[in-house]
């Protein structure tokens, strides 16, 4: 039918090696392409529906993409003409965000199910895909300033697409330029690789006679998480858990809602009690403090503060002028963050739908 790519990561980074693979795969998903794209705030999108391989847009492209969140789609038709407004990616916007969305699979039966009727967003093409876009779209639109809080986001997307998966498969992407929510309900039809440092070894594009040496070409510091409906390089590919939801994000796992309906978080033992601790305290707190309470050396709780910082759940407070690694560095939770912190680590030891994943 087609094919979905996805990248988020903690910094803008380009997708030429990786997306270039993805691009090979319009050969046979040859009915459209496109891309979707965030930069400062907004998103740029570009599409056709034509092969990939033969359009000299996307060969411009490849250089061209530098970004912390890319959605991308190679198209073989099931529902719908081979015209642009049936190629994915699609956009609408709720209150001051841009989102976007691309589908593999097939669940035209929602377009003639009255449960599935559309109040705010509506399809300006033919595919069931834009149509069970829209009816997420309402669905969080009805969230209200819920909106905001990606559990809150998590719990209500992952419902609805248990409830348009039944009609078929239903593996997506969709973001909203923070967050990149990825679920698939078809066993084996969608992966993802957390390419994180310290990046070494090579990397071969298993669609193309290409390869690179990682630590030529990732910054030390770059962390990014790679999805796609099949392996698009040699690396170690994990594959999606049916019927769960993962909540990408500065280029690890925020969250995931399992098959259950349980959310679970994808952060070390380790990690988890260097963010109880943080949270815990009314003003950010000394990196030998930190070692202290964990009971490990300076530099190694320095190598486990470094990883949350990069991973987006931990921030230095910049009055003090110190490197990350001075034992009177001093953190606290990002704000951006503190919502997950909160619901999946400060209150979760008290919530039992709460849990650590066991993929991880």
């Amino acid at each position: 039918m087609c094919e979905l790519f996805g990248l988020s990561a903690n910094r803008e980074v380009s997708v030429s090696f990786t997306w270039r693979g993805f691009l090979e795969r319009g050969r046979v998903h040859c009915d459209g392409w496109g891309v979707a794209w965030y930069l400062g705030g907004s998103v740029f999108l570009i599409k056709e529906p034509r092969p990939a391989p033969k359009s000299p847009v996307a060969k411009l492209l490849l250089n061209g993409i530098r970004s912390r969140i890319v959605v991308s789609h190679v198209r073989l038709a099931s529902q719908g003409k081979a015209m642009y407004v049936n190629t994915h990616p699609f956009v609408r916007k709720l209150r001051d965000r841009e989102w976007v969305f691309a589908h593999n699979g097939d669940v035209s039966g929602i377009m003639r199910d009255p449960e599935f009727k559309l109040e705010y967003y509506f399809p300006v093409g033919e595919t069931d895909s834009e149509h069970a876009f829209c009816y997420i779209m309402d669905g969080l639109r009805g969230l209200g300033d819920g909106v905001s809080s990606v559990v809150e986001v998590s719990r209500v997307v992952w419902a609805m697409a248990k409830e348009i998966g039944g009609y078929g498969k239903f593996n997506f992407l969709l973001s909203d330029g923070v967050h990149l929510y990825a679920y698939m309900n078809r066993s084996g039809t969608l992966h993802y690789l957390l390419r994180h440092p310290p990046h070494g070894g090579y990397a071969r594009l298993i669609d193309g006679d290409f390869e690179v040496r990682l630590e030529e070409v990732k910054a030390r510091d770059e962390f990014a998480a790679l999805i796609a409906t099949k392996p698009l390089t040699s690396e170690n590919w994990e594959p999606f858990e049916p019927g769960s939801l993962y909540v990408f994000s500065d280029g690890g796992i925020v969250l995931r809602v399992n098959s259950r309906g349980e959310l679970e978080h994808a952060l070390s033992i380790v990690e988890v009690r260097v963010l109880e601790y943080v949270r815990a305290s009314p003003h950010s707190v000394r990196l030998k403090e930190i070692s202290s309470e964990l009971g490990l050396d300076v530099s190694e709780t320095c190598r486990v503060v470094e990883g949350l910082i990069a991973k987006g759940f931990l921030m230095q407070d910049s009055r003090i002028a110190v490197p990350p690694s001075h034992p009177e560095a001093r953190f606290y939770t990002d704000p951006r963050r503190r919502g997950v912190v909160d619901a999946l680590i400060v209150r979760g030891g008290l919530d039992s739908s709460i849990s650590m994943m066991q993929v991880l």
